[in-house]
Formats: C-alpha cells, structure tokens, sequence
C-alpha cells in the first residue's frame, strides 16, 4: 500500500504532538504533591456551621506549561476543588428516619410473628410521632457550592462596601443579590500582591512576566463560596490563613 506525502506529513505532526504531550507530562508524585496542597487548604478551611458537605470533585493538572520563549521558565498550572455543602439537620433528619423505618419493620414483623400485639400498637403509635416530626415544617439552610482554585489569575476592583476581611495576603470580598441574602462571597490568598491591602482599590493576581522557576509552583488561592452570605461570612473568619498561606511557594 502506498503512502501518499500528505499522510507522512499528518503521522509525523502527530507523533511530535505526541512526543511533545509526553515531554510535559506531570509524575506522578507531582500530582501527589499538588492534591495534597489542594487537602491542606481545604482542612484549614473547616466546615460551615450547620452544613454537611454532600459532595467533592478534584480537578487535578496532567501536564506541566513551559514558556516556550524562556528557558526554565513555565507558566503556573491550575487545580481545584468543587465542593457542596447541604443543610446538616435536613440531611441527619431524613437519615435518622430512613433507620427509624427500618428499624420499624424489623421490630413489627418480630412482634407479629411472637403474637404480642401490645407491642405492635405501640410502635404504631411511636412511628406516627417519628412521621409527624419528621413532617413538621422547617426552614432549610441553602445549599453552598464552593470553589477551591490554585493560580487562577483574577483582575479585581475593590468596592470598598463589599469587604467583608481583610490581613496580610488576604482579602474576601462579597457580592449579594438585591433585596437577598443570598450572592457569593469570594476570598483571595496571595502573599506578594495582597502584601499590604490597606489602600488597594484594585489587585491583580499574577506572576513574572517571564513565567516562573517551579512548574507546580502554588502563587495564590482563591476560594468562591456561592449560597447565603451570612453563613459564608461567618465560615471564612474561621478559616486557618496562616495553614493556607503556609503552602504557597516563594517567588
């Protein structure tokens, strides 16, 4: 079978592409290190009082990025978590009554079976008030979808109404919906552009022009918080900074 010239050319940009793909490729044990920065800056967080967290997603980088036009330097690479947190009684009630229930069945169908129907008639009536309560109306908190971002590169404007904390490498600023609670509070983590904040009516998150000499280097953090602002201010002034700053590299 013939191989016209335009195949050869395709197969060979294909195998460069390939090989260049492979020459940036991240070790394994650099992912480690990278997930495990992600786990520090998410323990030191904590949890939001009165919330369970329902879910997590990581997105992990594969490949390391080079600047091509500088050698040893490489751009900074991204990484993150999703989280989800949902209302901590609402989700223990609704647990506690799945195992009521089956407790339940297990409990009645013994007492049919031995002929004690005194015991039946009262778990009736005991599992009518477990129903009842857990029927009862409530106020559920709002769900909190939260981001944990490494070395996304935000520019900034500072209302200086919306912000909520500030210190030494760090700042949170909130956004609310009109006439709601509900909006998003977002808090930015970086040592060299958020050094002193006092008088900054703008920042921006960024590297040398050059790029950097660590190609899983962590230069900031920032974490969004999307759900009820009072919850979400109160959860962040109990953070750990110094543990989140703590595992930012040096420039």
């Amino acid at each position: 079978m013939k191989i016209i010239p335009g195949a050869v050319f395709l197969l060979v940009l294909v195998l460069a592409a390939t090989a260049v793909a492979q020459d940036n490729a991240l070790t394994r044990s650099e992912v480690t290190a990278i997930r495990a920065k992600l786990v520090t800056v998410q323990q030191a967080m904590g949890e939001p009082a009165g919330y369970l967290k329902e879910s997590e997603d990581f997105n992990l980088p594969t490949d390391f990025n080079p600047n091509a036009s500088k050698a040893g330097k490489f751009w900074p690479i991204t990484s993150s978590i999703t989280m989800r947190y949902t209302d901590r009684a609402a989700a223990e009630n609704t647990a506690n009554a799945q195992k009521a229930a089956e407790e339940f069945q297990a409990k009645y169908a013994a007492a049919i079976a031995a002929g004690d129907y005194e015991s039946v008639e009262q778990m009736m009536q005991e599992m009518q008030a477990i129903q009842a309560a857990a029927m009862a109306p409530t106020t559920p908190k709002e769900p909190l979808q939260v981001y944990l971002q490494f070395n996304m590169n935000p520019s900034v404007g500072i209302d200086p109404e919306a912000i909520v904390l500030e210190q030494p490498g760090v700042i949170a600023l909130r956004q609310k919906e009109l006439n709601s609670d509900r909006g998003q509070v977002t808090v930015y983590m970086d040592p060299v552009a958020l050094k002193s904040t006092g008088e900054l009516a703008k920042f921006e998150l960024r590297t040398d022009q050059d790029g950097v000499g660590n190609r899983t280097g962590l230069y900031h953090i920032v974490i969004q918080a999307n759900g009820a602002v009072p919850d979400i201010e109160s959860w962040i002034g109990d953070f750990n900074y110094a543990a989140m700053l703590g595992v930012i590299d040096a420039r």
